[in-house]
């Protein structure tokens, strides 16, 4: 399986998510936006709500290769306002996700591609994980807010070092 990454207009990755569903042979192309759970107190009552990870990209998984993607999606990306182009690699020019970048965003998603919240402990300045998608991930976090129950981790994304931000519940402080 191969995963390209589509950049579109901020805000309409749900739409164009949409339009690639109903275009594409769904057999071949499973186009997804990598969610992420955000967990907020309103009113004394703790509610979730679904954020993109990467704010303007659709992610495609298909088998195909990349000129065949390119040649099956070109029509539907020229007649779209909402899309700008594929992602591509600096070096290589290539627009399929490499391995390594594919399987941890992948490890990191649940089946329904969005990263629920993991809970952990902070000891001295290192923080534990015992449950959640982030467990044996301690070394990506970068940064937590415990107030605003998220943490800041650095994935490798299309070549480049990005900081995304994750749901992360600290239990304790020690």
């Amino acid at each position: 399986m191969y995963c390209y990454v589509l950049f579109t207009c901020t805000g309409r990755e749900e739409k164009v998510k949409k339009i690639l569903e109903k275009r594409l042979d769904n057999k071949v192309f499973m186009p997804f936006i990598p969610m992420s759970e955000a967990i907020f107190r309103r009113s004394g009552q703790t509610k979730k709500e679904l954020r993109p990870i990467f704010p303007s990209y659709v992610f495609i998984e298909s088998e195909l290769s990349s000129i065949e993607v390119i040649q099956k999606t070109r029509h539907i990306i020229y007649a779209s306002k909402d899309i700008i182009s594929f992602l591509q690699y600096d070096d290589t020019g290539d627009i399929a996700m490499k391995d390594h970048e594919r399987n941890m965003l992948l490890r990191l998603c649940n089946d329904d591609r969005c990263i629920e919240s993991s809970s952990g402990i902070i000891v001295g300045t290192r923080v534990y994980i015992n449950e959640g998608p982030l467990i044996g991930l301690e070394s990506i976090i970068k940064k937590t807010n415990r107030h605003k129950r998220r943490a800041i981790i650095e994935l490798e994304f299309m070549g480049e070092i990005r900081q995304v931000s994750v749901p992360l519940e600290i239990l304790k402080k020690a």
